[in-house]
């Protein structure tokens, strides 16, 4: 069972990312977060396996979070998404898979997919 978390604080982002994984990857243990106290929080209590996460949460920025979370769960894998594609590099050094939000649904379902290490989309 893969458990994904995704943080955001745009609840309308949060719900359609959430509906795209489950109709198009077939995967329903999903868990949101809107700042980074519910992140810390639903991250000790439900482990999830991956971690989706927005590069401007709400407190602590989403490089630091991104390394917070790293260092407390090292085998937790993590997607770091901005709109700007320059913050790629930063993404990559703290240890996340980069994603731009501006991604169509068709990329955004590759890098999960290839992240999570499962076969291709419907």
């Amino acid at each position: 069972m893969t458990k994904i978390l995704i943080a955001d604080s745009d609840p309308v982002f949060r719900k359609a990312l959430a509906l795209l994984i489950i109709r198009r990857l077939n995967l329903i243990h999903i868990d949101e977060a809107a700042d980074t106290g519910s992140l810390l929080q639903k991250l000790a209590d439900n482990r999830p396996e991956l971690l989706i996460l927005n590069w401007s949460i709400h407190g602590v920025g989403g490089p630091g979070m991104c390394i917070l979370a790293r260092n407390t769960y090292p085998e937790l894998k993590v997607i770091l998404m901005s709109p700007n594609p320059e913050d790629e590099t930063e993404a990559l050094g703290a240890g996340a898979v980069f994603l731009c939000k501006g991604a169509s649904p068709e990329d955004t379902l590759k890098v999960l997919a290839s992240v999570l290490q499962i076969g291709g989309t419907k």
